[in-house]
Protein backbone atom coordinates (compact mmCIF):
# COMPACT_ATOMS: atom_id res chain seq x y z
CA UNK A 1 0.00 0.00 0.00
CA UNK A 2 1.28 3.45 -0.84
CA UNK A 3 1.59 5.42 2.37
CA UNK A 4 0.97 9.08 1.66
CA UNK A 5 1.99 11.73 4.14
CA UNK A 6 -0.51 14.13 2.54
CA UNK A 7 -3.76 13.35 0.65
CA UNK A 8 -2.70 15.81 -2.06
CA UNK A 9 -0.01 13.35 -3.15
CA UNK A 10 -2.54 10.90 -4.51
CA UNK A 11 -4.45 13.77 -6.16
CA UNK A 12 -1.17 14.91 -7.75
CA UNK A 13 -0.43 11.43 -9.12
CA UNK A 14 -3.96 10.97 -10.45
CA UNK A 15 -3.89 14.42 -12.06
CA UNK A 16 -0.81 13.45 -14.04
CA UNK A 17 -2.02 9.94 -14.82
CA UNK A 18 -4.95 11.62 -16.58
CA UNK A 19 -2.71 14.22 -18.29
CA UNK A 20 -0.44 11.41 -19.51
CA UNK A 21 -3.40 9.14 -20.31
CA UNK A 22 -1.92 6.36 -18.19
CA UNK A 23 -4.75 4.15 -16.97
CA UNK A 24 -2.28 1.61 -15.57
CA UNK A 25 -1.36 4.05 -12.83
CA UNK A 26 -4.96 4.29 -11.70
CA UNK A 27 -5.11 0.49 -11.55
CA UNK A 28 -1.85 0.25 -9.59
CA UNK A 29 -3.09 2.87 -7.12
CA UNK A 30 -6.48 1.18 -6.71
CA UNK A 31 -4.92 -2.24 -6.03
CA UNK A 32 -2.74 -0.57 -3.39
CA UNK A 33 -0.89 -3.62 -2.10
CA UNK A 34 -0.36 -5.70 -5.23
CA UNK A 35 2.78 -4.83 -7.11
CA UNK A 36 4.41 -6.97 -9.77
CA UNK A 37 7.85 -6.43 -11.24
CA UNK A 38 6.23 -4.96 -14.35
CA UNK A 39 4.08 -2.62 -12.25
CA UNK A 40 7.16 -1.52 -10.30
CA UNK A 41 8.91 -0.64 -13.55
CA UNK A 42 5.86 1.14 -14.89
CA UNK A 43 5.35 3.16 -11.71
CA UNK A 44 9.05 4.07 -11.58
CA UNK A 45 9.11 5.32 -15.16
CA UNK A 46 5.76 7.05 -14.67
CA UNK A 47 7.23 9.09 -11.82
CA UNK A 48 9.87 10.56 -14.14
CA UNK A 49 7.37 11.16 -16.95
CA UNK A 50 5.20 12.92 -14.38
CA UNK A 51 8.13 15.17 -13.43
CA UNK A 52 8.76 16.13 -17.06
CA UNK A 53 5.07 16.80 -17.61
CA UNK A 54 4.76 18.88 -14.44
CA UNK A 55 7.69 21.06 -15.49
CA UNK A 56 6.20 21.60 -18.95
CA UNK A 57 2.77 22.45 -17.58
CA UNK A 58 4.10 24.74 -14.87
CA UNK A 59 6.01 26.77 -17.48
CA UNK A 60 2.69 27.57 -19.20
CA UNK A 61 0.08 27.62 -16.45
CA UNK A 62 -0.52 27.22 -12.75
CA UNK A 63 -1.13 23.81 -11.32
CA UNK A 64 -4.03 23.27 -8.91
CA UNK A 65 -1.57 23.19 -5.97
CA UNK A 66 -0.21 26.53 -4.78
CA UNK A 67 2.97 24.91 -3.42
CA UNK A 68 4.02 24.00 -6.95
CA UNK A 69 5.17 20.90 -8.77
CA UNK A 70 8.60 20.64 -7.19
CA UNK A 71 7.13 20.50 -3.69
CA UNK A 72 4.60 17.78 -4.51
CA UNK A 73 6.97 15.83 -6.75
CA UNK A 74 9.36 15.46 -3.83
CA UNK A 75 6.60 14.26 -1.49
CA UNK A 76 5.35 11.80 -4.11
CA UNK A 77 8.87 10.51 -4.73
CA UNK A 78 9.19 9.39 -1.11
CA UNK A 79 5.77 7.72 -1.17
CA UNK A 80 6.28 5.92 -4.48
CA UNK A 81 9.86 4.84 -3.83
CA UNK A 82 8.91 3.59 -0.36
CA UNK A 83 6.02 1.60 -1.79
CA UNK A 84 8.19 0.04 -4.47
CA UNK A 85 10.96 -0.79 -1.99
CA UNK A 86 8.55 -2.28 0.58
CA UNK A 87 7.14 -4.43 -2.23
CA UNK A 88 10.58 -5.93 -2.79
CA UNK A 89 11.45 -4.08 -5.99
CA UNK A 90 13.88 -1.48 -4.70
CA UNK A 91 16.48 -2.45 -7.29
CA UNK A 92 14.02 -1.54 -10.04
CA UNK A 93 13.47 1.93 -8.56
CA UNK A 94 17.22 2.40 -8.14
CA UNK A 95 17.93 1.32 -11.72
CA UNK A 96 15.34 3.72 -13.14
CA UNK A 97 16.66 6.56 -10.97
CA UNK A 98 20.18 5.95 -12.27
CA UNK A 99 18.89 6.09 -15.86
CA UNK A 100 17.45 9.56 -15.33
Amino acid sequence: MIKYKFPEEKEFILYFSKKLKDESIERILSEQNVLTEEDAKHLSYFYWRMIDCSIAIEEKEELPWPEGAEFWSEKVMYSISGFIKRSGFGEIWDTVVEEQ
